[in-house]
């Protein structure tokens, strides 16, 4: 008899043409749906809670599928994981849920996170998860900005262009800018040195929530928000950007790398 499943993913998305399944690369959504279909002999469709770009990366990825098959949520879970040799791809949680969930629909605000490493080089244990900003940034600057992006608005401004939405209005639930202290949030592989170049600088973590979001709109906010630090915008600009609707008025986009689907709320 069918039963839905939900899945928790966690991956890099470093060598991939994003979540979504594609004819001119190879999409995260594909490498997992085709070893579900080899453990339940049927290929069914995985429905993300949101589709990541290329380079994006997931810390808790929702998905939903429909198998016909009993096997256990647990020895489904071990036998996805034995499969995933690769190690950029892994199944944090497998949950049979109730019939026609789909995580998409039934997601009531999902959570990313941009990390910018502002200062020299960053380590090489973390160069793929962040935005290498070797400027200086004024974060007070940075900040400011932020506290203008929470609430329904229209966000066409921060929108990529390609697009086919009804609407370009969203609803941020929650912004935040700020420094973390990289030894106890974000754990290196490797310990410092005195004078290691390698530490000279911060790592900058930009976290926001909403009910939705377009297009780039994440990535454009976080190079918005670079432009502001650097002094080539001043933060009350963004009230300005926003109400202009105009992706030319708008900073740069922020490269893939640094952004992570971090949570979705049901």
């Amino acid at each position: 008899m069918p039963r839905t499943l939900k899945l928790t993913i966690a991956y890099d998305g470093s060598a991939y043409s994003g979540w979504q399944r594609q004819t001119n690369g190879l999409g995260i959504q594909a490498v997992i749906e085709d070893e579900i279909a080899t453990i339940v002999g049927g290929h069914n469709p995985l429905n993300a809670a949101g589709r990541t770009d290329a380079g994006v990366h997931a810390a808790a990825q929702v998905a939903s599928i429909t198998v016909d098959h009993p096997i256990p949520p647990d020895e489904l879970l071990k036998a996805l994981n034995a499969r995933l040799k690769a190690g950029d791809i892994r199944i944090r949680a497998v949950e049979e849920t109730f019939d026609r969930f789909d995580a998409r629909i039934f997601a009531k605000s999902k959570t990313y996170r941009y990390a910018i490493w502002n200062g020299a080089a960053p380590s090489p244990f973390i160069r793929h998860v962040v935005w290498h900003v070797p400027y200086a940034l004024n974060l007070q600057r940075m900040t400011t900005a932020v506290t203008t992006l929470v609430g329904e608005q229209d966000f066409a401004a921060f929108q990529g262009r390609g697009a086919d939405v009804k609407t370009t209005v969203r609803r941020v639930l929650g912004a935040e800018l700020r420094e973390i202290e990289m030894d106890r949030e974000q754990p290196m592989a490797v310990s410092p040195l005195d004078g290691d170049p390698s530490r000279d600088g911060r790592l900058l973590r930009f976290e926001i929530s909403g009910t939705g979001f377009l297009k780039y709109m994440v990535r454009n906010i976080a190079g918005t928000l670079v432009d502001i630090g650097r002094g080539h915008f001043a933060p009350e600009d963004m009230r300005r950007i926003i109400d202009s609707r105009d992706r030319s008025e708008a900073g740069q986009t922020a490269p893939p790398q640094g952004l992570m689907l971090w949570k979705v709320e049901y």
